[in-house]
């Protein structure tokens, strides 16, 4: 009886960690001195509100530092830092398409760094909210590699 029952706490504990790895990952591309970023940050902010079971994660890529005044060297270490973290979430194609460039989000597939969708400035937080949903739905029923978002596609600069 002991047997089952730990069977079963370990089973319930297992499915409860494997819900609360997220599914989907706002990659943010973002700085303190940008007006967009600072009309965008707290409308993903408020529509993360309806996600709080860890099924979406918000992933900053923050070029706060690199700023005009900034040397070459110092540009050059907050990019390379940029490029890692953008590595660790397989977003690394995001990196070339955006870096540098801020206002802008994109929700990936956590799981492979697929895209599903974009945010701008001109969204508000409920269009926002209502397009995780469809991006969390891509990435938790769809097929990797053929998840396909409604809309618009991620403008390539």
């Amino acid at each position: 009886m002991r047997a089952l029952l730990a069977s079963i706490i370990l089973s319930l504990t297992a499915a409860i960690s494997a819900s609360a790895e997220p599914s989907v990952k706002i990659i943010n591309f973002t700085a303190d001195w940008c007006p967009n970023c600072q009309i965008l940050n707290p409308r993903i902010d408020e529509a993360l509100e309806a996600f709080e079971d860890g099924s979406i994660e918000r992933v900053d890529l923050d070029v706060t530092r690199i700023r005009p005044s900034s040397s070459v060297a110092e540009r050059g270490q907050v990019q390379a830092e940029l490029i890692e973290l953008a590595n660790e979430h397989q977003v690394a194609y995001l990196w070339d398409w955006y870096g540098g460039i801020t206002g802008i989000a994109v929700a990936v597939s956590a799981d492979n760094g697929e895209p599903l969708a974009c945010f701008m400035r001109p969204m508000t937080a409920k269009a926002i909210k209502g397009q995780l949903r469809l991006a969390k739905m891509l990435a938790e029923q769809g097929t990797s590699g053929e998840r396909v978002p409604d809309g618009p596609d991620c403008p390539v600069l």
